[in-house]
């Protein structure tokens, strides 16, 4: 790596500098040099880890742990808690109802044994699922995904153990307790999730993080983190670089400008990336590096910078884009000429599609019984609001771009469509794919309560049951913006469209282009039985909430 600069040039904030050839410039250049990172000459100098180590860095093995915040111990320690507890009340909720099982599992064993037994052993399931994780705790959808699995895994397990055992315990204990106690989890941990962000707002239990990558990519990623409080990432400083082009895979360091809308961006300590960066982000107490871009994935260096960050505790993340294939599921193949990264997406098989669609027939026939009386009030309503047709009937794209028709309940006036590129034209919203307004004026009255309630997508269960959508799934597009689609955004064609997906419960109509499009190619790409019963389960809470419903 070449710690290498232009010896003229200024810096471009107070407590910035580039890095020249004689050495570091400037008060700005002391601080750098006491950083440990000013190791430059007039030649580039490659990154080692010889005699790195700061006289006072703690060398004890246990450094990792204990660079670990102690709010992460002390939260972990209350989901643990509150897991249990979960646990327990929904073993005395089976029982009150089914006393005859509680019989049972005395006759088997001691009841302190029982319910010891059962609380390891659904703890133990939830690690498994990765419930506990640092970046799932404080996530939606993507942690009750992981809670469903867990409890299957909790099911499953319990039986056989009971079975292997010969252990007569009741189907109340080994199967409905579970199940009660999946519910009662997704409420408790949303209510843990809801406190965990609450405190992230006050700018508590966060990781101190340094930043890596160019001037623009750092500004973006401050952005990000200013933005979204809920990543738990604090930026405590900043390292700019740049490619050096007279060097394979090298770098030089560069100025930091930081962007004035971005609060608190002009005070962020910055740091030289040299051999000792490690270091002397260990010494700061730097619990993540963030690495925004110019460091490929492929780069030696970012290898090498990887085992060197990752062994003092610290954890190394990287921002991909969204056409990167790390999401799938990777397999490396060893030759003897040339290794090989298979990539593959397990949910893109037969007996997946087949169990989809079991599902999706099943839950929307029940829908379809269950609210038939809610939709049979909803059609009366609109009829005699304005005395125009029921349902609203509009060609939409399905999957590998098969048109159908899709059935609404009508909530906007009878010419809605006649008006809709004036609208479009006077609110700025002619280039996007989504065209959606808050007070959109040709929302009947009746409208404004089926949209709000999301009573106006029942009519969509028949489109279910007849398979040309799913449950959970993107949102249904029309032929004209499907006409606009680029080859990555094109492949949430390879997929039904579904009643609700990540578009419904992450924002909805709140949502920008970019995030929207961002949301969809995720799905493609990470879904799953259990995360669509996830999004499900989401999806009744956000239409109660009625967020960016309009």
């Amino acid at each position: 790596m070449g710690d290498a600069g232009d010896a003229n040039k200024p810096s471009a904030v107070e407590g910035v500098t580039g890095v020249s050839p004689a050495g570091v410039s400037g008060a700005a250049g002391a601080a750098g040099v006491a950083d440990g990172a000013a190791e430059t000459a007039d030649r580039h100098e490659p990154m080692t880890f010889a005699n790195t180590p700061f006289p006072e860095t703690d060398q004890s093995v246990f450094r990792s742990i204990r660079r670990r915040p102690l709010w992460r111990y002390l939260y972990v320690a209350a989901l643990v808690a509150v897991d249990v507890l979960v646990m327990l009340v929904s073993l005395a909720i089976c029982f009150a109802f089914n006393p005859g099982a509680y019989d049972t599992v005395t006759q088997v064993m001691p009841v302190w044994l029982f319910l010891l037994s059962y609380c390891v052993v659904g703890l133990l399931c939830l690690v498994f699922a990765g419930a506990y994780h640092r970046h799932v705790m404080a996530e939606g959808y993507e942690l009750y995904t992981k809670l469903i699995n867990a409890a299957i895994f909790t099911i499953v397990l319990a039986s056989c153990v009971a079975f292997m055992l010969d252990l007569r315990l009741p189907r109340t204990a080994l199967i409905v307790a579970p199940l009660v106690g999946l519910v009662c989890e997704l409420l408790a941990r949303w209510m843990m999730r809801c406190l965990l962000h609450r405190h992230r707002r006050r700018g508590e239990c966060k990781y101190t993080t340094v930043v890596v990558g160019s001037s623009e990519g750092i500004n973006k990623t401050l952005r990000l983190m200013r933005r979204n409080s809920s990543l738990g990432y604090v930026p405590v400083a900043v390292c700019p670089i740049a490619p050096d082009p007279s060097e394979d895979d090298a770098y030089v360091v560069t100025n930091f400008v930081p962007d004035p809308d971005i609060e608190g961006a002009d005070e962020l300590r910055v740091l030289n990336f040299g051999s000792r960066f490690a270091r002397t982000i260990e010494r700061m107490g730097v619990q993540e590096v963030y690495i925004a871009d110019v460091l490929t994935r492929d780069s030696k260096l970012l290898h090498a910078m990887s085992l060197a960050i990752e062994s003092l505790g610290i954890e190394l993340a990287i921002s991909v884009s969204l056409a990167d294939i790390g999401g799938h599921r990777l397999y490396l193949r060893n030759s003897v000429e040339q290794p090989v990264l298979i990539a593959s997406l397990p949910q893109y098989r037969a007996t997946t599609y087949a169990i989809k669609r079991v599902v999706d027939v099943v839950l929307s026939a029940v829908a379809l019984v269950v609210s038939s009386p809610i939709m049979l009030g909803v059609a009366i309503a609109i009829k005699l609001d304005d005395g125009g047709p029921v349902l609203f009937k509009q060609t939409r794209v399905g999957i590998h771009g098969k048109p159908f028709t899709m059935y609404k309940f009508r909530s906007m006036v009878t010419n809605a469509e006649e008006i809709k590129a004036k609208l479009a034209a006077e609110r700025g919203q002619t280039d996007r794919f989504i065209f959606k307004l808050k007070d959109d004026p040709r929302i009947t009255k009746v409208g404004k309560f089926i949209r709000k309630t999301s009573l106006d997508e029942f009519p969509q269960f028949f489109n279910v049951f007849k398979g040309d959508m799913s449950l959970v799934g993107p949102r249904p597009a029309l032929p004209d913006e499907v006409a606009r689609y680029g080859s990555l955004y094109s492949t949430r064609l390879l997929v039904k469209p579904g009643i609700t997906g990540p578009w419904q419960v992450s924002g909805r109509s709140d949502l920008s282009q970019e995030q929207s499009e961002f949301l969809d190619v995720s799905y493609i790409e990470n879904w799953s039985i259990t995360g669509d019963l996830a999004i499900l389960a989401k999806t009744v809470m956000v239409v109660f909430r009625g967020t960016g419903s309009y």
